[in-house]
């Protein structure tokens, strides 16, 4: 005997089921996955710029219509204007509020070097852990 009656309306764990599995299942767009050399050249990467953003989008005004350049009578473009402060703001958020979580798994090869009282000591093994890390997006 339960202490509350249950209310058959509010069982739809089947429904529910099926809404969580068509979000995982249906229309997902893979994330392409890095080579190796692509992930280890991303340090020559220099980093984000709100005015290359900017200059980026109000290059491609022209493809949807968009004018460009000083409004009729000089009017200045506050759309160009528009897409300069919300660059700024975009980056300005990822790089001062967003965090790169990382983990890496166990087995990374190691190699220490050192000495005692008998001589120089070389050590080789494996992590056994797996470790986590922590980057700030620039």
């Amino acid at each position: 005997m339960a202490l509350f009656e249950q209310d058959p309306n509010l069982n739809v764990s089947e429904e529910i089921a099926t809404v969580f599995l068509y979000m995982l299942e249906e229309d997902r767009i893979p994330v392409p996955k890095l080579s190796l050399p692509q992930i280890l050249f991303a340090k020559t990467r220099p980093g984000m710029s709100p005015e290359l953003l900017a200059s980026s989008v109000i290059s491609r005004f022209g493809e949807i219509g968009i004018p460009t350049g000083a409004l009729e009578e000089g009017t200045p473009n506050v759309m160009e204007q528009f897409v300069k402060v919300l660059a700024e703001e975009i980056v300005d958020h990822i790089q001062s509020q967003c965090r790169v979580d990382t983990a890496v798994d166990i087995g990374i090869k190691l190699q220490a070097t050192g000495g005692n009282a008998g001589g120089p000591v070389t050590a080789v093994g494996a992590s056994i852990a797996p470790h986590t890390g922590i980057g700030v997006p620039r």
